[in-house]
Parts: C-alpha cells; structure tokens; sequence
C-alpha cells in the first residue's frame, strides 16, 4: 500500500479542521496549507475532491473555509484515503492471483501479500480523524 501526497495531505487538512475549527468558524485553505506546509492551490484541490465525496462542507466569501461534514469520529483513515488516492489494495495483485493458479510459489507470495494489504485497511478503517487529534495519554509522561 503506498499513500501519495494527496491522501498524506488530505488527512493533514482534515486533522487540521478538527483541531482548529472553533465557534462555527469555517478553517480557511491558506490557513490550513500554511499551518501544515501544503501548496495552498494543491489542497485547493484536495479540499474540492473531499467536498464530492461529503467528508467536509465548504462556504464561500471573505469569512468562507471548510469544516467537517461529519464528527471526527464517525471518518475513519481508510476513508479519506480511498477518496483521495482510489482503491487500497491493487486491482492488479487480484488479477496475477487468478492469472497464477498453477504457479504455487508466485501464487502463495500473491496471496500473502493481498493479506497484508487486507490487514493494513482493517487497521486504517478502524483509526479515525479523532483518534489522530486525540491528545497525547498523560499516563505515558513521566515527571521527576
């Protein structure tokens, strides 16, 4: 599984909106693309493509920006990932496994591997925006 810029991205920005979005105040682009170093006309882009698929809202004008369409915890990782970069598994891994019925150990390596992809989604849908933006646990920090 390989996550381009764009799924990188559009979490940033839709962990951005969650941190950041008070009052009913929309986030505007240009703060999330300075906030996360994103090329503001690429989120630009990112943020269009969110807005389709009805993970984010968006208003226009001077006090205009995007917030979540839904709660930080109703949006899981996989999600915004399959939006953005399209399947999570390779089609073409499915297709040599049907292509390889004879060959055992191409077969076998295939099949494993389609595993681990399946294994890496079922972690991805369980993970959501509000667990990416939960604090860090102050059980974990140690004082002297």
């Amino acid at each position: 599984m390989k996550v381009g810029s764009k799924g990188y991205y559009g979490l940033l920005a839709m962990a951005d909106l969650v941190q950041n979005y008070k009052g009913h105040q929309p986030v505007q682009v240009k703060e999330i693309a300075r906030r996360q170093k994103i090329p503001e006309e690429y989120l630009g882009q990112i943020m269009v493509l969110l807005k389709r698929a009805n993970l984010v809202h968006g208003t226009r004008g001077p006090g205009g920006g995007y917030y979540l369409a839904r709660p930080a915890d109703n949006i899981n990782v996989s999600e915004v990932l399959k939006i953005l970069e399209g399947p999570l598994i390779a089609a073409d891994l499915k297709s040599q496994r049907n292509r390889l019925l004879g060959s055992t150990v191409p077969r076998r390596l295939i099949e494993n591997w389609i595993k681990a992809m399946e294994a890496s989604e079922k972690i991805l849908e369980e993970v959501t925006l509000a667990d990416l933006c939960r604090p860090e646990d102050r059980a974990q920090m140690y004082y002297i």
